[in-house]
């Protein structure tokens, strides 16, 4: 019940951004703007996203150091599915399909799949609140994102891990104790293992560097992309930077309780990150639906693909009680 909750929350969340969002909005200046958006950015900007998909791919599989030899288009398949699902699903259930996915087709434990896609959630927080950051020093940021807020959020980041790190023994005692009578505690106590031996790899100095610059690599192809976006629909930034700062603010929105998709929070978020800009209401909602419909056009089309290929998996995961209708 608690979980509905938290759903219908999210759709109540979405209509009220969506209100203020196409409040003193003409839609069809909108839709001629989406008209006249040049095709060749909007091309290059899909071609970039079947390859930020794999790249994101690669670092997942950077992660999991033990097991190399698999085929990276493994874990291509395994991350399309989820990202898809966190599309169409409430309470991020695309994560847990896209730990479940790779298991299944790699034999590799359940727990250490789920733990390395935590590891990759936990390493996306940081870019976005940094471009932030940084941007703050050379332009005036909007009042609903705040310089404080935002290093707050970073070091409370960087301290909660650095103590989810001291407490590593209090933490699996604990859940070895209460594994006795919860079987949910044992896989919790794997998942927090495997999470651990994750953390463990990065002493390994060559790993942290890899997966820092794939993440570094990561991020700068979606300001980019944002960047490309910006130039189909003719609206002008001072630079190239300036695509970094939309796509921090923009990508807030995953964080923001809403409907599945974020519909609502994305083009509330992707229209304030161009009121930096001075750019007017209307380009800018026209940017923030175009930039949501080709973030998830690959997303769409291959997670289609991969999951009627994938069908049985899915069923395996509704009879080993990962969801429930």
């Amino acid at each position: 019940m608690k979980k509905w909750l938290k759903f219908i929350f999210g759709i109540l969340i979405s209509v009220i951004l969506l209100y203020f969002v196409f409040k003193k909005v003409e839609i069809i200046l909108v839709l001629e703007n989406l008209k006249k958006a040049k095709l060749i950015y909007i091309i290059l900007c899909i071609i970039l996203g079947f390859f930020l998909l794999f790249l994101r791919s690669y670092r997942w599989k950077t992660l999991i150091t033990e097991y190399k030899f698999f085929d990276i288009f493994k874990f291509f398949e395994s991350t399309v599915i989820g990202l898809f699902f966190n599309n169409v699903l409430p309470f991020r259930m695309g994560d847990f399909f896209q730990a479940y996915v790779l298991s299944r087709k790699t034999q590799i434990q359940k727990s250490l799949t789920f733990s390395t896609v935590l590891m990759e959630r936990f390493i996306d927080l940081f870019p976005p609140i940094i471009f932030i950051i940084i941007g703050s020093f050379f332009i005036i940021l909007p009042k609903q994102i705040s310089i404080l807020v935002s290093v707050i959020i970073l070091v409370l980041l960087i301290f909660g891990f650095f103590l989810l790190l001291k407490l590593k023994n209090f933490i699996i005692n604990f859940l070895d104790k209460a594994s006795i009578k919860y079987i949910v505690a044992t896989k919790l106590k794997n998942i927090f293992k495997n999470f651990y031996s994750a953390v463990e790899n990065f002493k390994n100095f060559k790993l942290l560097f890899k997966v820092l610059f794939l993440t570094l690599l990561l991020w700068s192809g979606y300001s980019i992309g944002m960047f490309l976006i910006c130039k189909s629909l003719n609206i002008e930034l001072p630079s190239l930077w300036a695509g970094f700062l939309v796509q921090a603010i923009t990508a807030i929105s995953v964080a923001i309780p809403s409907s599945p998709g974020y519909i609502g929070s994305w083009e509330f978020m992707g229209m304030l990150s161009l009121t930096i800009f001075k750019i007017e209401k209307t380009k800018a909602l026209s940017f923030a639906l175009l930039s949501h419909i080709l973030s998830m056009f690959p997303v769409v089309i291959l997670g289609i693909i991969f999951i009627i290929k994938e069908i049985t998996v899915i069923k395996g995961m509704k009879e080993e009680g990962y969801y429930e209708n």
